[in-house]
């Protein structure tokens, strides 16, 4: 799951007017996120905000004892929070 997690997060940039994808599949008890951008969106500092890392283009993440759609209100969040912080600058 985590492998095709990241082909479909690289796959999402491949389409026109795409620029960042975060992909978010169920693995066990965990939720895997995996986010790839193009360079518009740091996904490495989007997704520290939920205890994960990785580089500016490609990032990844691990949640526990959460739901799916938890997950995804998390990372919307994380995002937002990132998007204001940067309009900021």
């Amino acid at each position: 799951a985590p492998l095709i997690a990241a082909q479909a997060a690289d796959n999402l940039l491949t389409i026109r007017g795409i620029h960042t994808s975060f992909v978010l599949c169920k693995n066990g008890d965990e939720i895997m996120i995996s986010a790839r951008s193009l360079g518009n969106v740091n996904v490495q500092v989007v997704l520290e905000k939920l205890g994960g890392g990785g580089h500016l283009t490609m990032a990844g993440a691990q949640i526990s004892d959460i739901t799916e759609e938890e997950a995804k209100q998390k990372v919307i969040e994380a995002l937002e929070e990132y998007l204001k912080e940067d309009e900021s600058k």
